[in-house]
């Protein structure tokens, strides 16, 4: 009989076991857990840790949404450890983040791509690479000149968002699809938030569940609502010239299609209105986009194990991809910010600016954020997850410049402006101003 193995947990998880036994009562300890990060485990001992691991399986919800991303950021790393694909040392950022994992030349991806041409470059240049493997991407400009990096490093992040954002926008046939599932789950790995909000039916699909009718509001809620009308309605259906056949559009063509043989010649009745709304929810929801989901998810599924996911609901998921859509705590920003060049904490503009910052309005704060680290939301388990941490460079003295930003390492660049009501103007012109790279 072979041994088995479980998932080790990380040290993060590791020191909130006290949390996590005052929920469940029942899981299992530190020293098993460690024994199950070094080794195949006997039967014997399966069969006393398999209950409590149970709980994480079968009632994860009895855990806290806060250790159940941190169980899943170590899902990743423990697949980075078995696939060499990092340091065995180190901090966690320098082993997690694509902008840090320098060790070696060896797997590690190079690729140009062009501004403007971001999605059809990387469809192209990212085909047959390895995307567990760290990836190096240069931008070349308008002009055709590469645009330098942070030390000569990677702009993997600033090419990931932009990557996203224009992949989303287009429809080029099943090997697309994959593709965006292919990246969107690279983002996932690398703990990359992409501010792209899923329908809740498709959220669904990732977590292998049944989509109804209520589902259908998330993907067409004109249908949804005329369904409801017509579930509920007291008249005689047979008046609303309804039969089993559903529209659709292809290449700018509309098609019927029946539903169930010979459905075009069969009306919509009190007796099986039921049997219709089905079958078109179950049409819409399901077979209509069946090979482009399937196409998705096989891409999705080269980066993450499906079993990763089971310990969350469809909104824990938009959260994992997209952070958290909450008031952004500047204090906790502030504490988790780094220093460059002549600033340090208690530099006089340093503190003129977190003033400024502390007196800005919600939706400022959060442009502000987008600015530097192109994501609106701050990250799941605060601040310190950031990766690389939020920093501030001095640009110089010029009073006149605006703050630019480089948002692949989330790095803002401001001059040592001297008076309170210009750096705040400056500061604000630069976030309203739609752009962050490199804007001056």
């Amino acid at each position: 009989m072979p041994k088995h193995t479980v998932y080790p947990i990380i040290p993060s998880v590791l020191q909130a076991l006290p949390t996590l036994r005052s929920l469940a009562g029942h899981l299992p300890t530190r020293y098993e857990l460690v024994q199950a990060n070094r080794r195949a485990l006997s039967k014997r001992e399966i069969a006393a840790i398999s209950p409590r691991l149970g709980i994480l399986n079968n009632i994860p919800f009895a855990i806290p949404f806060e250790v159940r991303v941190a169980i899943f950021r170590h899902f990743v790393i423990n697949d980075m450890m078995a696939r060499g694909s990092m340091h065995s040392q180190g901090s966690w950022r320098s082993r997690a983040d694509p902008f840090f994992r320098r060790g070696g030349h060896g797997g590690k991806t190079r690729v140009q791509v062009r501004r403007g041409m971001v999605a059809q470059d990387g469809f192209n240049k990212l085909g047959e690479a390895d995307l567990k493997a760290p990836v190096e991407i240069s931008l070349i400009g308008q002009f055709g000149q590469e645009e330098a990096g942070i030390d000569g490093g990677s702009v993997f992040k600033e090419f990931f968002t932009s990557l996203c954002q224009e992949a989303f926008d287009t429809n080029r046939g099943l090997n697309w699809y994959r593709f965006i599932g292919w990246i969107l789950g690279k983002a996932m790995y690398e703990g990359i938030l992409v501010d792209v909000a899923f329908a809740g039916f498709f959220l669904a699909k990732w977590l292998g569940r049944q989509s109804f009718l209520d589902d259908l509001f998330s993907l067409d809620p004109e249908l949804y609502n005329g369904l409801v009308f017509l579930k509920h309605y007291s008249g005689n259906p047979e008046d609303l010239s309804l039969n089993f056949t559903v529209a659709t559009e292809e290449f700018g063509v509309t098609k019927t299609l029946d539903l169930i043989p010979n459905g075009s010649n069969i009306a919509i009745t009190k007796d099986n209105r039921l049997q219709y709304i089905q079958l078109v929810s179950h049409y819409r929801l399901n077979k209509q986009i069946k090979k482009q989901s399937d196409a998705f998810f096989e891409g999705l599924s080269e980066m993450i194990d499906e079993k990763w996911l089971r310990m969350f609901n469809q909104q824990e998921v938009q959260l994992l991809i997209g952070g958290v859509n909450t008031p952004i705590d500047i204090a906790d920003l502030q504490q988790h910010t780094n220093y460059g060049g002549l600033y340090d904490a208690h530099h006089p503009t340093i503190q003129m600016f977190w003033n400024i910052v502390n007196s800005l309005n919600p939706e400022q704060k959060r442009s502000l954020l987008r600015f530097v680290t192109s994501c609106s939301r701050p990250p799941l388990l605060g601040f310190k997850e950031l990766v690389p941490n939020f920093s501030i460079r001095d640009a110089g003295e010029e009073q006149y410049r605006l703050p630019t930003s480089s948002t692949w390492v989330n790095l803002l660049k401001r001059p040592r402006y001297t008076n309170k009501r210009n750096l705040k103007a400056k500061i604000l012109q630069a976030i309203n101003s739609g752009a962050g790279f490199d804007l001056s």
